[in-house]
């Protein structure tokens, strides 16, 4: 009895197993260069780093805060234990795949991984008692783009169309990072940054008006990419910058200077900078775009996730205390992660150096998830209630309730 309550209590907050499996197929993914360029690794990482980043990084990261968050935000039964299970086992299971250089069978794995987490919120949706931040419109477009580009790469790689391909993955490497982190960012970066949340509470008209206006901003993007691929990729950076601009300023105040204190919100605004700096390098510099595109993968999504997954823990924890200090484990990580960014970006601009400045981004980028899993992860395991070590069915059956109206991403109406 006690373990079954257990499971369905980590069941109702997923975040706890996929956060770690998700940290330690980042921590894979980069070691895969230093191994190649040791001579340990019998096939070129490229693919496989890449899948791994984003299959396995972002994509546990996803599945663990949305698979957390949106049953709360929208008042019904958080997942049951067999579907965290099996989309945990689809996690460690396209991981492997790609670990081994099986691309197409990664793709497979994942493309069902994401089926069955949008099929787990839709159903969700369909008996909710509470709509949920209007910005949830884009991390579902976000969803559905990774979806595609991942179901497209499992059927066709390069066999297919070279212009789908290219937007399949177009969709994969980027709008499958960005809508999510838009539609997120709409109301959980005011709650870090300590401005009002204009998403908070909306109903009716306004909802509506809202979630048609993300709808707008997520399609926009979406055809920004395919336009791209037909040859104005400079004129389609600069149309995905000024939309993401827009839309983070006027629904989060990003330019808003606050008093907050502590590393979170000073750290959350280094990463918004790197991603929409991201966004605009490609039409600047009109070159080397893989590598500048690590400005969004190292300094935007990695710092942002970072940030936003410690504001998890620490709320899930009852370490709320923690929100506004000066972590130096946090700082440390921070400095880091730049350096790592500033350093795989430089690497394709300086070629004699290339190979070396690849193998010190991914030490950085390891020693930040060592830093982070040691001081951050292990609160994972931590309750926000004090008691007894030992478990009972009545404690247990409370715990969803302390979260029930999501009280660390608290939705409150703009003063």
């Amino acid at each position: 009895m006690e373990k079954k309550e257990v499971y369905r209590w980590l069941a109702s907050e997923p975040y706890r197993v996929f956060f770690p499996s998700a940290l330690l197929a980042g921590i894979i993914g980069v070691a895969l260069w230093p191994m190649f360029y040791s001579g340990h690794l019998s096939f070129y990482p490229s693919f496989a780093h890449a899948r791994l980043m984003i299959e396995g990084f972002v994509g546990g990261f996803a599945v663990g805060f949305l698979g957390t968050a949106l049953p709360k935000m929208l008042s019904t039964s958080p997942l049951k234990s067999w579907q965290v299970l099996v989309m945990f086992a689809l996690h460690l299971a396209y991981c492997t795949a790609h670990l081994l250089g099986e691309i197409r069978l990664g793709d497979a794995l994942f493309t069902a991984m994401m089926f069955c987490l949008v099929l787990c919120m839709a159903i969700r949706v369909g008996h909710r008692k509470k709509l949920p931040p209007p910005g949830v419109i884009l991390a579902a477009m976000g969803l559905l783009s990774g979806m595609f580009g991942s179901l497209w790469g499992a059927l066709f790689t390069f066999d297919g169309s070279i212009f789908v391909t290219a937007f399949a993955y177009r969709l994969l490497y980027q709008a499958f990072i960005l809508l999510p982190l838009l539609g997120v960012g709409t109301f959980i970066f005011p709650m870090i940054l300590g401005t009002p949340n204009k998403s908070a509470m909306l109903t009716g008209k306004d909802w509506r008006n809202k979630a048609l206006e993300a709808a707008l901003i997520g399609a926009l993007i979406i055809a920004s990419c395919w336009i791209e691929i037909k040859g104005q990729q400079q004129a389609m950076a600069w149309v995905r910058f000024a939309l993401a601009s827009v839309w983070l300023v006027k629904e989060c105040d990003v330019l808003k200077i606050t008093s907050g204190k502590g590393v979170m919100s000073h750290s959350l605004r280094a990463g918004i900078g790197c991603l929409l700096l991201a966004l605009v390098a490609v039409a600047v510099v009109q070159q080397q775009k893989i590598a500048l595109d690590h400005i969004l993968y190292v300094g935007g999504f990695g710092l942002i996730t970072m940030i936003v997954a410690t504001r998890v823990i620490f709320g899930h924890s009852g370490q709320g205390h923690q929100f506004n200090r000066w972590n130096k484990a946090l700082v440390i990580c921070v400095g880091l992660l730049l350096l790592g960014m500033a350093t795989r970006v430089s690497a394709d601009f300086l070629p004699r150096v290339r190979n070396s400045h690849h193998v010190y981004a991914a030490i950085c980028w390891v020693a930040v998830s060592i830093i982070w899993g040691i001081a951050i992860l292990p609160s994972v395991r931590r309750r926000p209630t004090s008691g007894p070590s030992k478990p009972s069915p009545n404690r247990l059956s409370k715990l969803p309730k302390l979260t029930t109206d999501y009280t660390d991403f608290k939705l409150t109406k703009k003063p």
